[in-house]
């Protein structure tokens, strides 16, 4: 089973608002806004699903793309009788970003196409982008219609643990906020590196994925690192600040990464911080305003709250000096470091 925001009505048609819009039953418009992977897994699920029932020969289904095929080759697909089969199958990708002429033809095509023929309307974009198709008030009346709209917060971490069980590997939630606290809601990443960690599990004789693997395995996860490191800084604790500190730079992290690391989280730090005085405390408003995940928002805000805005501002421009005198003297970056985090770690 692929996960989606809305399961696929094939027994529960919808309501037409109006007649003209009637078209043959055998319509189905799948569509989407910012997230692309999970529609192109329907989209395959359904061709596959076609095969298996309806097209043994793989004869009878056609992909037409609106950029590559004219208004002759969509009639002659839609209209050409299947060749040994029952169905014949024609897939429509990007259509409604024709032009008006061109959908007014097929909007034609469709009150007169054969039964035999399923066509399939696929868009890369969201009803928003679409709201001045003709085609779109036709499609959207049809009853095997979908919007695949991107998934967020806890949607976004049952699909990874779905697709984490249908490869038999177990991800538990706090394994699961990590790793999205590290990827984000980019649903292609996120599907490499469930199939990297699975197959690692697997591999392994593990039926779990741990802490462990995320860390070693997923890029961006020292990303991770650094908030326990400026958590261990808002919360006073510089003892363990510097020992975090070590660590990373024990894994082969260099000073000046480090120090540009530190840098890009204390400017979200900021911006956190003055989206948070204009009396703005939804961690998920505030990640969408940053484009961050929600969890490493939720964190910052937190952060926040130990220290004032003239202070995260005067850490962050000490970082910068800090930089400038790496690169253009023989300072020693990690005693520079050391200085820095001791002031940071005095809430103010």
């Amino acid at each position: 089973r692929i996960p989606y925001v809305h399961r696929w009505t094939m027994s529960t048609p919808r309501r037409v608002p109006n007649a003209e819009y009637c078209v043959q039953s055998t319509v189905y418009f799948l569509f989407c806004a910012a997230d692309t992977l999970r529609p192109r897994k329907k989209l395959a699920a359904m061709r596959e699903r076609f095969s298996a029932t309806r097209d043994a020969t793989g004869l009878n289904a056609a992909v037409l793309r609106a950029k590559e095929a004219d208004m002759d080759r969509v009639a002659e697909a839609m209209f050409a009788s299947p060749f040994l089969a029952e169905k014949k199958l024609v897939v429509l990708e990007e259509f409604l970003q024709s032009s008006a002429a061109d959908q007014e033809r097929i909007k034609a095509m469709l009150e007169k196409k054969p039964e035999s023929t399923v066509v399939i309307f696929y868009e890369e974009a969201g009803a928003t982008d679409l709201a001045k198709s003709p085609l779109l008030p036709v499609l959207a009346a049809q009853k095997f219609t979908e919007e695949c709209a991107p998934l967020s917060g806890a949607q976004l971490e049952r699909s990874v643990t779905e697709e984490c069980a249908s490869h038999g590997v177990a991800m538990p939630p706090k394994v699961v906020r990590g790793l999205l606290a590290v990827v984000g809601p980019d649903s292609w990443r996120l599907h490499e590196e469930v199939e990297k960690l699975c197959a690692y599990a697997k591999a392994t004789g593990a039926a779990t994925v741990s802490e462990e693997m995320v860390s070693q395995l997923v890029s961006g996860v020292r990303e991770e690192s650094l908030f326990a490191l400026i958590d261990a800084c808002t919360e006073g604790r510089c003892a363990d600040a510097s020992v975090m500190l070590e660590r990373l730079l024990d894994s082969g992290v260099s000073e000046i990464q480090v120090i540009a690391m530190l840098e890009k989280q204390y400017r979200t730090l900021i911006a956190v911080s003055d989206l948070v005085e204009r009396g703005e405390r939804d961690k998920t408003v505030i990640a969408k305003r940053l484009g961050i995940h929600p969890f490493p928002a939720s964190k910052a805000i937190i952060a926040v709250r130990r220290h004032s805005p003239a202070a995260l501002r005067a850490r962050f421009d000490e970082l910068l000096e800090i930089e400038r005198q790496t690169k253009t003297s023989a300072a020693k970056p990690n005693a520079l470091l050391g200085l820095w985090l001791a002031k940071a770690a005095v809430a103010r």
